[in-house]
């Protein structure tokens, strides 16, 4: 928002979208994110904060303005940038929910996307135990 902190990322066309409540809790509502393959800070690293949000995930963000920048898993890989936070956002869908049996009652996207649960987003995401994330 405020332009502090600058990164290229090479995404593709895979939004996701979160409902678990730490979600909701820190993008307000629904956390839409862009699956990269390659993420960098080009501009600001030292005004970046990072903050290990669970036992597999960190969470990115502006220390000036407070944007969210990224969501990254340490287990498998998995790493998306904030929707909000590119600059062009054509062509780029919905594709899967997190999550969907914390989705807020009448939130509901128009888009046909495949859909996990906590318990199969835990499964999929979580270390195995004794694993470091």
């Amino acid at each position: 928002m405020c332009g502090s902190v600058a990164y290229r990322a090479q995404t593709g066309d895979k939004v996701s979208v979160c409902y678990c409540k730490m979600c909701q809790r820190w993008a307000s509502g629904v956390f839409m994110g862009v699956l990269t393959e390659s993420f960098e800070v080009t501009k600001g690293a030292d005004r970046l904060g990072v903050v290990k949000s669970s036992d597999w995930a960190e969470r990115g963000f502006c220390r000036e303005c407070g944007s969210n920048l990224f969501y990254h898993v340490s287990g498998p890989g998995y790493r998306s940038v904030a929707f909000g936070s590119l600059d062009d956002t054509s062509g780029l869908s919905p594709r899967i929910q997190f999550y969907v049996d914390k989705r807020p009652e009448g939130f509901a996207l128009a888009a046909d996307t495949k859909e996990m649960t906590e318990a199969e987003c835990i499964a999929f995401f979580a270390p195995e135990e004794g694993d470091q994330p």
